[in-house]
C-alpha cells in the first residue's frame, strides 16, 4: 500500500493552469458559462442592461456580436457601430430604466429574453427628442447567441407601447 499525504506533484503545464484560472475565473463574468443555460441568459440580459444605464460604450462593443441588429423604439433598424456611437455620445441615455423578463428561451446556441421595460428618457437623448422626459412603457425581445462559452447580444426589439409621440 502506497502513503500517497507525501507525494510531490509535477508542476501543472501552463495551458492546464490558465484553463483551471479561467473555469475559476467564470461565475465573475455574468456572460461566461460552461454552456447555456436559463441563469447565464438572465445574466448577460442583466450585463447588457448595465451597460446601458451605465452608457458603457466599450463594454458594449465587446459584448454585442459583429451581426447586431436593432429594431428600436425609435422606429429605426439599426446596426452595431451606430448604435455604440450612439451610446458612447449620451443618445441612449436614461434618468430611469426598469426590465422585467417575462419569459426566456434557448434554442440550441440562441436565447430569448422578453417581456417589458419603463424607460424615462434623459433630455438630449433621441428617445428624449422624440417622446420628452416622462416615462415610457416598451414590450421587448434580446436575442443573444451562446459562441465560445459566452453570450452575445445579437438582436434586439423594443416598442413603445404607450402614449403618441409628442
Amino acid at each position: 500500500m502506497h502513503d500517497y499525504t507525501h507525494a510531490v506533484e509535477a508542476p501543472m503545464p501552463t495551458v492546464a493552469r490558465l484553463a483551471l484560472m479561467l473555469c475559476a475565473a467564470l461565475p465573475s463574468f455574468p456572460c461566461l458559462a460552461a454552456g447555456p443555460t436559463e441563469d447565464s441568459l438572465r445574466a448577460a440580459d442583466a450585463e447588457q442592461m448595465r451597460i446601458i444605464v451605465q452608457g458603457d460604450a466599450e463594454a458594449q462593443s465587446r459584448f454585442m456580436h459583429p451581426n447586431y441588429i436593432l429594431n428600436g423604439p425609435s422606429n429605426r433598424v439599426l446596426r452595431k457601430a451606430v448604435l455604440v456611437k450612439m451610446l458612447g455620445e449620451g443618445k441612449m441615455a436614461s434618468d430611469r430604466f426598469e426590465r422585467t423578463i417575462e419569459g426566456t428561451a434557448i434554442t440550441g446556441n440562441v436565447g430569448i429574453v422578453m417581456g417589458r421595460e419603463t424607460v424615462k428618457p434623459a433630455a438630449g437623448s433621441n428617445l428624449g427628442e422624440k417622446f420628452g422626459s416622462r416615462d415610457l412603457t416598451r414590450r421587448f425581445t434580446n436575442v443573444f447567441i451562446f459562441d465560445h462559452g459566452a453570450w452575445r447580444f445579437l438582436a434586439r426589439q423594443a416598442s413603445v407601447v404607450d402614449m403618441p409621440c409628442k
